[in-house]
């Protein structure tokens, strides 16, 4: 009698342990789907960004302002765009998409001072889109940064970190700007 019952706590937690395991495999897979799935909504909004700069630009350049400011934001979006080509990692995408988003906001800072564009609708027509664009780019990053943070947790804790180690899974970065990217960026520029 007692070893049927020690056979059936054997069995019962075999099938524990099985089933915990299946239920973190589920868990993980589902995770880093969402991570993926909500990196390339990133993608596509950065994208629609990148379109839209362009007849934003132009209205820009023949509405009379600032050249410096005009120049920064296309060098900006050049600089993104290399970024992202490159596939440098969201560090350094991140970086170089604030550093895009704030030469957007500097011409817009610009054409509200100067209120020379205020019933331009070629100018205020693209502003007006990229600026929901913004909002949408922000909301996807928002998603994104959860995303990964929640598949970074699943895979740090014990025990689904076992379970995350043998299918070589690995945390995703974060898409914020870091420290680390700034300083190897000045160190760019300075060797520029």
């Amino acid at each position: 009698m007692t070893v049927f019952v020690v056979v059936a706590i054997v069995v019962v937690v075999v099938l524990l342990l099985v089933g915990y395991v299946a239920s973190t495999v589920r868990r993980l897979g589902r995770y880093s789907e969402q991570t993926e799935q909500s990196l390339r909504l990133v993608d596509v909004e950065l994208e629609r960004r990148h379109q839209q700069l362009v007849p934003f630009i132009e209205a820009a350049d023949a509405s009379g302002l600032s050249a410096d400011a005009v120049r920064q934001l296309g060098g900006a979006r050049s600089w993104s765009r290399a970024v992202r080509d490159r596939d440098l990692g969201p560090a350094a995408q991140a970086a170089a998409e604030n550093a895009l988003s704030a030469a957007f906001h500097a011409v817009l800072a610009e054409a509200d001072a100067g209120r020379n564009v205020l019933g331009n609708w070629a100018f205020q027509g693209p502003a007006g889109e990229l600026a929901v664009t913004e909002r949408r780019i922000a909301g996807a990053v928002r998603v994104y940064n959860d995303t990964a943070y929640r598949l970074s947790q699943a895979i740090g804790t014990f025990p689904s970190s076992i379970v995350a180690k043998s299918r070589s899974l690995t945390a995703p970065e974060p898409f914020v700007e870091t420290r680390d990217v700034l300083d190897e960026q000045l160190s760019d520029q300075v060797a520029a």
